[in-house]
């Protein structure tokens, strides 16, 4: 087990690197045969794109102010602390931290308080928010301000640790430790930040030793553009299944802001990847076009200059994009404008976008080479999973194809397949180059060309590309789960796409097995959002060099509400699709 750790916690130092210098560990750098790319030995060139790159440049400013326009409201409601709570160490804990009551609330409101006494609330659930903090003296002026240092945490970690103590390769401000000075007791106090936590650690920093003061409220008032009323009605088939897709929703509803965010405590902002997974929940929940449509236009206002979509962007102080080129990310433009438009009927907008997914196919097929093969040309960050040793060839190969099919499939809704009428004969020669150069006969499965790495990964995308028939797709799926040596997947994003696999595979059991497992895995540890990272093996792992920056509620890891009420899966209950 000891040995199991010590190769998390390099896989994910590797992949902090990885994402910090936005490079790919794709294909280790393989030099494409005979040079050129699949659309040039096609003779499609700049010049069949110049129509959408000239529609694009034009259309950006009109896509930012639809962005504005499509904003969702933020709905509020107001939350007290339930009690007060302790953290000690437990053995069988998450992270080896347990909680314990320690007291009711009331016995600290409304009495003096002084300084260096502290104590911890416990809101009961994960919450995103602003805390209001209303101060009461006894009779008495208070003559010194009071200060107050106030830590907001998800997970009892970022509590019991030291934080000054941990090295992240991160920047420390997304740490949410504040010091706050309070001049005038009595008064009531908002304080200006937003915060994601479910617990908040008061200490008095600085207080008189003559005029007393106390606390005589603390309430936060949410924020969250999803409207709890309105969810889909859905019988759970089981009380477990129950409780994945409570904490799923509590996921979802915590990152849908004024756009999807990825995490409401880090990074609080917009990533291509998470989008697709959150508007699919969405479609199953709280059903809120808006905050879909809003994402999309405000990916498509803030796309480049070239006309790539950029895989995260920013809302404030304006809109702009982030500097991030994740190529499995921008495959999956189309696929998401496709799927906002089966869901909403709103085929304007997938009309209005339409020039910027087929542009979108330009720059994925940029690494393909004219044998139909992906190989890595160093200009973009593969991402695919937070797993450093991971080899994205076979998993890029197939998210490239997943995405043109998806691509061809809103041309034809749209009656644009003239436009991109060069994918059928490419989407051909990449599933032929999947064969005959990735296909491992010896292993029964997907293998990297350069090194025949198996990975779970590279036989998801490629099952969910359609790449082998169905006897071959269980084969290979089976195959890389019963290799001790095959890369494992380590987020809930590539944990949802395996899962998907599988069931398109026709396996259902060991879909709704991984689902359970892994999941449920984080539901029996206590979770009530789930995670941007879990791995059973070490639940200290993490890809910013210590778990107190991992985010705990994180929007690619909502996705369970979709398998477990969508129609098509119907996850843990037992029906036959």
């Amino acid at each position: 087990m000891k040995a199991v750790r010590t190769a998390c916690r390099l896989s994910f130092a590797m992949a902090t690197l990885c994402g910090a210098l936005a490079v790919t560990m794709g294909a280790r750098g393989e030099v494409p045969p005979g040079g050129g790319s699949i659309l040039e030995s096609h003779g499609v060139g700049d010049a069949f794109f110049a129509p959408f790159h000239e529609k694009i440049r034009a259309s950006r400013e009109q896509w930012r102010q639809k962005a504005e326009s499509a904003k969702p409201a933020l709905r509020h409601r107001v939350v007290q602390p339930k009690r007060i709570v302790k953290f000690a160490a437990g053995d069988s804990a998450f992270q080896g931290w347990a909680v314990h009551d320690a007291g009711a609330v009331a016995d600290f409101m409304n009495r003096p308080l002084s300084q260096g006494e502290e104590f911890i609330l416990d809101f009961g659930e994960h919450i995103v928010g602003r805390l209001e903090l209303g101060l009461v003296d006894f009779g008495s002026a208070v003559d010194a301000p009071v200060r107050l240092a106030l830590s907001f945490a998800e997970m009892p970690c970022e509590l019991a640790e030291d934080q000054e103590a941990a090295k992240p390769s991160l920047s420390r401000s997304w740490f949410q430790s504040e010091v706050f000075t309070f001049d005038d007791v009595p008064s009531v106090n908002r304080l200006p930040r937003r915060y994601a936590f479910r617990y908040v650690r008061v200490k008095v920093a600085g207080c008189s030793s003559g005029g007393r003061f106390g606390l005589g409220r603390i309430a936060v008032e949410t924020e969250t553009s999803a409207d709890e009323a309105s969810i889909k009605a859905w019988t759970p088939p089981s009380d477990k299944a129950a409780k994945i897709d409570a904490t799923a929703c509590r996921t979802l509803r915590d990152c849908m802001q004024t756009v999807f965010e990825d995490g409401p405590k880090r990074d609080r902002r917009l990533w291509l990847g998470d989008l697709r997974l959150e508007a699919l929940a969405d479609y199953e929940t709280y059903r809120n076009f808006e905050i879909v449509k809003r994402s999309l236009y405000v990916l498509a206002g803030t796309c480049a200059e070239s006309g790539l979509v950029n895989s995260d962007a920013y809302e404030r102080p304006v809109l702009r994009s982030g500097a991030c080129r994740i190529l499995d990310y921008t495959a999956i433009y189309a696929a998401t404008v496709l799927e906002y438009l089966e869901a909403s009927g709103d085929e304007e907008t997938a009309r209005d976008l339409w020039p910027l997914c087929a542009m979108q196919t330009k720059f994925v097929l940029s690494c393909v080479c004219p044998d139909g093969v992906f190989r890595d040309n160093g200009k973009w960050w593969c991402f695919i999973d937070w797993q450093g040793p991971l080899n994205r060839q076979t998993a890029e190969q197939g998210a490239i194809i997943f995405g043109l099919k998806k691509t061809w499939e809103l041309a034809r809704r749209l009656g644009r397949t003239e436009d991109v009428k060069f994918i059928p004969e490419v989407v051909a020669k990449m599933e032929d180059g999947a064969r005959k150069v990735l296909w491992n006969e010896a292993k029964g499965c997907f293998a990297c060309e350069k090194d025949a790495q198996v990975s779970w990964m590279g036989q998801a995308w490629l099952v969910l590309a359609g790449v082998p028939d169905a006897s071959s797709a269980r084969r290979c799926l089976k195959t890389a789960m019963d290799d001790a040596s095959a890369v494992r997947p380590v987020t809930p994003y590539a944990n949802h796409y395996f899962i998907e696999a599988l069931y398109a595979a026709g396996m259902r059991n060991e879909g709704d097995a991984r689902l359970l497992s892994y999941f449920g895995g984080m539901v029996d540890l206590g979770a009530d959002t789930f995670w941007e990272v879990f791995v059973p093996e070490d639940h200290r792992a993490g890809p910013y060099s210590t778990h107190l920056m991992n985010s705990y509620c994180h929007a690619w890891s909502c996705a369970p509400a979709y398998f477990l009420r969508n129609a098509k899966y119907k996850a843990l209950s037992g029906a036959r699709r």
